[in-house]
């Protein structure tokens, strides 16, 4: 999945489960935090593999659920003792990360593989290419599948996805944008 995607099931999940266990929109803090977990295995596990060449794909430790449920479970455990909803969103948006990438539309079907590194075989890319060429050839790839006619179908139900994710975020009062604004000392 492309990092908006990840971002967008991860909010859409956590603002769902802050309005109904607590009631109420997700905090700057906790919508931070979300966004922030969303991309947190792909920051590790990409440069590892793109630019460093340690793993061979870039799922490797930080999508493995030998290392993921022992940082769950220590997350979970902060949440008893720091901000609960600010470690739930961490927990919500680095779970939905790997739910996501198993369950990723697909012509084969999930791929539970890549949340088993380094025991399940991890196919290698065909090409040694860097992070930048990579990233690009992923973006550019889903930009030529949303231009053609025949993706009709899957253009306008991305697009309503995508625009039910946005009108939610609206709704919960753009969160993160007040922290982000007092940051960057736009509010004075």
């Amino acid at each position: 999945m492309l990092p908006w995607e990840h971002l967008l099931f991860g909010y859409v999940s956590y603002s769902v489960l802050s309005r109904v266990v607590w009631r109420r929109p997700p905090s700057d803090k906790a919508a931070l935090a979300v966004a922030l977990a969303t991309q947190m295995p792909d920051l590790v596990d990409k440069p590892f593999s793109w630019t460093l060449g340690i793993i061979t794909t870039g799922y490797g430790p930080a999508h493995s659920v030998f290392v993921g449920l022992p940082v769950i479970m220590l997350v979970a455990g902060s949440a008893r003792i720091r901000d609960k909803p600010v470690s739930i969103a961490a927990l919500v948006g680095y779970a939905s990360h790997l739910v996501t990438d198993v369950l990723a539309l697909r012509a084969n079907g999930p791929n539970f593989g890549r949340l088993l590194w380094p025991l399940a075989p991890q196919v290698p890319y065909e090409s040694n290419i860097s992070f930048i060429e990579r990233f690009g050839t992923y973006v550019g790839t889903f930009l030529f599948q949303m231009m053609h006619p025949e993706n009709l179908v899957l253009v306008l139900g991305y697009v309503a996805i995508l625009s039910l994710g946005a009108v939610l975020w609206v709704l919960d009062g753009t969160p993160g944008i007040r922290w982000l604004r007092h940051r960057i000392g736009s509010d004075h």
